[in-house]
């Protein structure tokens, strides 16, 4: 008898990765659904967390699905739960963003910034790992990736272009500020694997040793200070 073990196939992913597509098929769906800040302003709040899933066309459907389909996936076979976490507060975040920092925008649609959201968390997943298995080389390529990332954010900062999204020719605007919002997000998620927990124990173990050491510092400079005031005089 063959069992299936429901921890290893993402599932949440795929019934994620599913509602974007059938919303993509269904038109008329994404009228109800984008980040419209006229809507959200009369009370649809859905649309804070529904409007990531719309897509303008196939290509973009296509580029932002790709990602979030391996992505996902990545992460949820290792923690569903922050998986969904990250997903559900990366579009929460990314939603504020546009509403507070780009108040001339009046519609979003789009899954990048939660890609971005699951880059950096996936990264924090696989450092987790390394430090777990004591082979702390298995990052190194995770590692080269997010700094390809972080190139990528940082140049679209500077730049407020994107590299992907004008190579696409539907006459899009990117939104980088989305894809910092998101990196934030899965920065803050990943806090919460192992490894990063054991930081925690670790730093109070040593603070008892800190503030011993503290203590003839913080003198010393009293002493330097008291000298320096009797010079001044």
């Amino acid at each position: 008898m063959i069992r299936w073990n429901a921890r290893r196939i993402p599932c949440a992913s795929l019934l994620l990765s599913l509602a974007a597509a059938f919303i993509f098929v269904c038109p008329p769906l994404a009228a109800h659904l984008e980040h419209d800040r006229t809507a959200i302003a009369a009370g649809e709040i859905w649309r804070l967390f529904s409007g990531q899933w719309v897509h303008y066309g196939f290509d973009h459907f296509f580029c932002d699905m790709l990602a979030f389909g391996f992505l996902a996936a990545a992460c949820e076979r290792r923690s569903r739960s922050r998986l969904l976490v990250c997903v559900t507060a990366s579009a929460l975040a990314i939603s504020l963003s546009v509403w507070f920092g780009l108040s001339g925008m009046s519609a979003y649609r789009g899954l990048s910034g939660i890609d971005s959201a699951l880059v950096v968390l996936l990264f924090m997943e696989l450092w987790s790992e390394a430090g777990r298995s004591g082979q702390p080389k298995q990052i190194v390529i995770p590692a080269a990736c997010l700094m390809a990332f972080v190139c990528k954010v940082s140049y679209e900062l500077a730049t407020g272009d994107t590299i992907f999204v004008k190579s696409l020719g539907s006459g899009m605007v990117g939104v980088p500020l989305a894809h910092v919002a998101g990196a934030a997000v899965g920065f803050l998620v990943g806090l919460g694997t192992p490894a990063t927990r054991r930081l925690v124990p670790m730093w109070l173990q040593t603070a008892p040793a800190l503030q011993r050491f503290e203590q003839p510092v913080l003198d010393r400079i009293a002493a330097v200070r008291g000298g320096w005031a009797r010079t001044a005089r």
